[in-house]
């Protein structure tokens, strides 16, 4: 079957990152699975695996469809994930990457030309319950890639991961832009204003003050006139929300 998702997998590029992870395709080639989709954005597919007869997931894929004139998300990927280890910052890393020449696959017609295989992980990343609980924490998290030149562009707290033992993960690096020097204060301000959001939006009442007097003890140049436009930001958040909410109803 997943010759049948990658019809011409002899020419695909696979890069394993751990080392259980060629066991793990040669099971995929091998053993009958189930996909369940999570996820349907234009640009790729989200899916959980199941490997027949589990009822549980074994795998996360991110599957990548061919556009033309689009960059090849999967290079995009390891590009950043390179760049995020040198500067130490703690991933939580695939089984393994794979993709081909984007073009070629759209010209075959292939449903998806790459992708990224994770181990499902079914607790550690946050949840509303945990990052209200770990919030400050999650505050001096965010101010330590803001410090190395981190941009996430997407700090919403169920795209964070925790280990007890090994503190916050990054998952999601989509959009994840690298500085040389520190972020100045509007894209700061724009990475605690959408945490604040969501956290907000979910109903704790008392986020953008946390997430505020937490970053203000680690950054003391925040002043009044920052903590107008962190609202101005966290209304902005809020009323894209609700209209892709809306949008989505009313199709």
């Amino acid at each position: 079957m997943w010759t049948v998702l990658f019809p011409n997998w002899k020419n695909f590029n696979v890069l394993f990152f751990k080392e259980e992870a060629k066991d793990c395709l040669k099971r995929l080639k091998r053993d009958a699975f189930l996909l369940k989709s999570a996820k349907t954005p234009k640009s790729h597919r989200i899916f959980l695996l199941y490997y027949v007869p589990s009822r549980n997931p074994d795998l996360f894929l991110k599957l990548f469809i061919p556009r033309p004139f689009k960059k090849n998300r999967v290079k995009t990927y390891l590009k950043t994930f390179l760049e995020l280890k040198k500067l130490d910052v703690p991933l939580l890393e695939p089984l393994f990457i794979f993709w081909e020449n984007s073009c070629f696959s759209l010209l075959k017609k292939s449903p998806f030309y790459g992708g990224i295989a994770f181990s499902y992980l079914k607790e550690g990343f946050l949840t509303f319950e945990s990052a209200s609980k770990l919030l400050p924490d999650l505050v001096e998290f965010l101010f330590l890639l803001h410090e190395k030149g981190v941009y996430l562009r997407d700090s919403k707290f169920y795209n964070f991961y925790f280990d007890k033992s090994q503190g916050f993960k990054v998952f999601d690096l989509d959009g994840v832009k690298v500085y040389k020097h520190p972020l100045n204060k509007e894209k700061r301000l724009k990475e605690l204003a959408t945490l604040a959001m969501t956290l907000e939006w979910e109903g704790l009442a008392t986020a953008r003050n946390t997430i505020w007097d937490a970053y203000s003890r680690l950054y003391p140049s925040l002043d009044q006139k920052d903590w107008l436009e962190f609202e101005k930001f966290i209304s902005i958040k809020k009323k894209r929300r609700e209209a892709h909410l809306k949008n989505i109803t009313e199709l």
